[in-house]
Order: structure tokens, then sequence, then C-alpha cells
């Protein structure tokens, strides 16, 4: 029997290459992984069909938040229409239905120039979703390891924390 861990990812166009190295990285996840029935599945703008089908394409971003297991929303300088759109969609259906189960937001550690007020998203965000920040790429990538580690090892998957290291089956993932 295979187990899909389903994981949407939201963050405006400023923070396409943290997309694109979380996607990456689920990849290898998955190939180091590819000996169990344990896959993790990324949902993201950027892996469903551009072809437009007659309907709005955000409603069919926003009907796969609705079933990912885990949201993780990213924030740098900006908090753009569709990304908040898609954090309010996964509260809504927090709220109702508890899926996703669990609710992730990662602001981008910076000196720039916010075009949103920090505290105010914060402030909306901190009933549903558990806060946190990042400096780059890589603590970003073992943050959301601590987040998929209790999933993989309740799924049978081998995790561990070493000294320098995250190993997924005795494979480093990645180094601290």
């Amino acid at each position: 029997m295979n187990s899909e861990i389903k994981i949407f990812l939201a963050s405006s166009a400023e923070l396409e290459l943290e997309r694109v190295y979380v996607g990456d990285f689920f990849t290898e996840l998955n190939s180091i992984m590819v000996q169990t029935p344990v896959r993790i599945r990324l949902l993201k703008w950027e892996v469903f069909e551009s072809k437009f089908t007659g309907e709005r394409k955000q409603n069919e971003y926003d009907e796969q938040v609705k079933v990912s297991d885990i949201f993780i929303s990213l924030f740098h300088t900006r908090a753009g229409k569709f990304t908040m759109e898609e954090v309010e969609v996964a509260k809504e259906t927090y709220q109702e239905f508890k899926k996703p189960k669990e609710l992730y937001n990662f602001f981008k550690e910076s000196s720039a120039q916010r075009e949103f007020k920090l505290e105010e998203l914060t402030a909306s965000l901190k009933p549903y979703f558990v806060i946190d920040t990042y400096k780059e790429i890589n603590d970003l990538k073992c943050k959301i390891m601590k987040i998929l580690t209790p999933h993989l090892t309740g799924l049978g998957v081998k995790v561990e924390n070493t000294d320098k290291f995250m190993t997924i089956n005795g494979n480093n993932v990645l180094r601290k």
C-alpha cells in the first residue's frame, strides 16, 4: 500500500528560487525513499496544467489547497493577492474540515522593506498557523524536514538527526 504526503507550497513570485529548491529537495527525498511505499507530493501552481479550462485557474489551485495534508506559505517582502487567497482557503478549510491538517508559515529574514505589515499578517495567521522564519534555503529545508519527520517515521521511514546531517534510511539528505 502506498502512502502519499501532499504538501501545498504558497508564495509570491519573488520567492521563485525557494520554490524551485523545495521542489528539488522533495524530488531528492522521493528518490531516496524509492524502496519505500512513501511519496511526498508537492502541490504548487507551477506543477499544474496552465492551459485554460474554462474556469479561473486560481480556483483549481485553491482546490489543491483543500486536499493537501500540509500547507506551507512563504513570505518575504510581498504578500501577493493569490498567495493570500491560498492562505485564506487553507484557514477556512482547516476551520471547517481540519484539512490541511497542518498549517505553517515562514517569513524570510531580511532587512528589505516589506510591502505588508508583518505584525498584522502574523496576527491573522497565528490562531491557525505555526509561524517561523528562515535565513536561507538550507535553513528552510531543515525546518521543512522537521515538519516531515513525524509523518515519515509514522509511515515506517527511518529519519535520524546527527550532529551534522539529517538522514533518511541512512542516506544524508541535509547538512545542518
